[in-house]
């Protein structure tokens, strides 16, 4: 369940001025954010085979407190994940 302390797009706004990444970073985060949502809802990742920004996604995705079914929803490619990435400030392509 989101964080009801703040709006959704204030959440959102918070996150992007923690310092948006871009590029290569924006690509391996956003890759990183995938498998930690898989990883909570779907199947466990071993620490072993876990990307290398794995522990900055987790943060991140709590920062946005999402809930489980939110997450669930954006385990895989559509609306919920594009929200998702909106939210966490890694929408886009720069």
């Amino acid at each position: 369940m989101p964080d009801s302390r703040w709006p959704p797009e204030a959440r959102g706004q918070l996150i992007r001025e923690i310092s948006p990444p871009t590029g290569e970073r924006r690509v391996m985060l956003r890759a990183a954010v995938i498998q930690v949502v898989r990883h909570l809802v779907l199947r466990a990742v071993p620490p072993a085979r876990r990307v290398p920004l794995f522990d900055q996604a987790t943060s991140l995705l709590d920062e946005a407190g999402w809930g489980l079914d939110e997450l669930a929803a954006a385990a895989e490619p559509g609306p919920a994940r594009d929200a998702l990435f909106r939210t966490l400030g890694l929408d886009g392509d720069s």
